[in-house]
């Protein structure tokens, strides 16, 4: 456990089952506490993250500050979550309410962008000052730091990587977005199930067509997973099509952003060695060849911590306690 000369600040990263939450030292996370996430109500939710964070405050004292990394669109001057699909928080001043439970300043921020901030601590060599992040589940998530800090937009509603358009008339995309053809509707669990199940109902007789005819006629894209490992080559083909397709969004991340690491985490990050080559190849052959040959790009080496790493680090730059000078901004309501 840190000494009493460590930064004395608490991450917290909010899912859609489960809330963590543990002090949090540079890249190290103690005392982590969990709990089942609360869905029924807004104020069932937040007193479920009250009682988890308390728990870690008891066994190592009162923090500084801190972070908590949601699922959601976040106002991050205010503290407010804009929309939320997944959990009931749609309008929540978060950081006030908690403020006020806990009695410490609170910064909230989207859980890809915390993650993106951890990840860069675990680049060798780093802290990564430059890193772009794709996570790659359900949906597809992103963070994006520059010069060490995440980069949001205007007001922190930005960086959302999963709905970047790299096919015009592409398919609609699977989560709460108006696009076609975004990222997220090539390149995410639910793009892959989707495309495997298409797959089964033309191909009935294939491996695929068998796992549908046997689970109501769909299937997940870790059915696609296991079958690619067992050397099914239509499953093998569906996932090099998702690579392909994630190696174009790459390239264009590449080219606006010119990061020195790329990094590829969710859950299908376990299966990058069936898809990653394929979006290597076409992100060298899409991107500017001066940055793509600048970037170093891999699979995420934060692992299931890295939303509560990140949460920490987060409250830790905004209060100063990691060399960064800046000091704390006023809280403003979203009108």
């Amino acid at each position: 456990m840190p000494d009493s000369a460590d930064p004395a600040v608490v991450g917290v990263d909010v899912g859609g089952t489960k809330i963590a939450a543990a002090r949090v030292v540079g890249p190290d996370a103690y005392e982590l506490s969990e709990s089942a996430t609360d869905l029924s109500s807004s104020t069932a939710l937040l007193d479920g993250l009250e009682a988890t964070v308390r728990e870690v405050i008891e066994r190592s004292g009162e923090p500084e500050a801190i972070g908590v990394g949601v699922p959601s669109q976040v106002d991050f001057k205010s503290g407010t979550v804009v929309t939320s699909v997944n959990i009931p928080l749609e309008g929540v001043a978060l950081a006030r309410d908690l403020e006020d439970r806990l009695g410490v300043g609170v910064y909230v921020d989207n859980d890809a962008n915390c993650a993106a901030l951890a990840e860069a601590q675990f680049i060798e060599h780093g802290p990564a000052q430059h890193l772009v992040m794709l996570t790659l589940g359900t949906g597809v998530g992103g963070g994006v730091v520059i010069d060490g800090r995440i980069f949001r937009g205007a007001t922190g509603l930005g960086a959302e990587l999963g709905h970047m358009t790299i096919q015009a008339d592409g398919p609609e995309c699977p989560g709460a977005c108006p696009n076609r053809g975004c990222l997220e509707a090539y390149a995410s669990g639910t793009a892959l199930a989707r495309d495997a199940t298409e797959h089964a109902s033309e191909h009935p007789d294939s491996r695929l067509g068998r796992v549908a005819a046997d689970h109501g006629g769909k299937v997940t894209g870790q059915d696609v997973v296991t079958a690619a490992k067992e050397g099914d080559e239509d499953a093998r083909g569906l996932l090099t099509a998702l690579g392909r397709w994630l190696g174009v969004g790459m390239a264009s991340l590449i080219n606006i952003f010119e990061p020195t690491h790329l990094a590829i985490g969710g859950g299908l990050s376990a299966a990058c060695d069936l898809f990653l080559p394929a979006a290597e190849e076409e992100a060298a052959a899409r991107a500017l060849p001066a940055l793509f040959q600048r970037v170093q790009i891999a699979v995420a080496r934060a692992g299931s911590d890295a939303g509560v790493i990140g949460a920490g680090l987060l409250a830790a730059q905004e209060l100063g306690l990691s060399g960064d000078t800046s000091r704390p901004r006023p809280r403003q309501e979203v009108r």
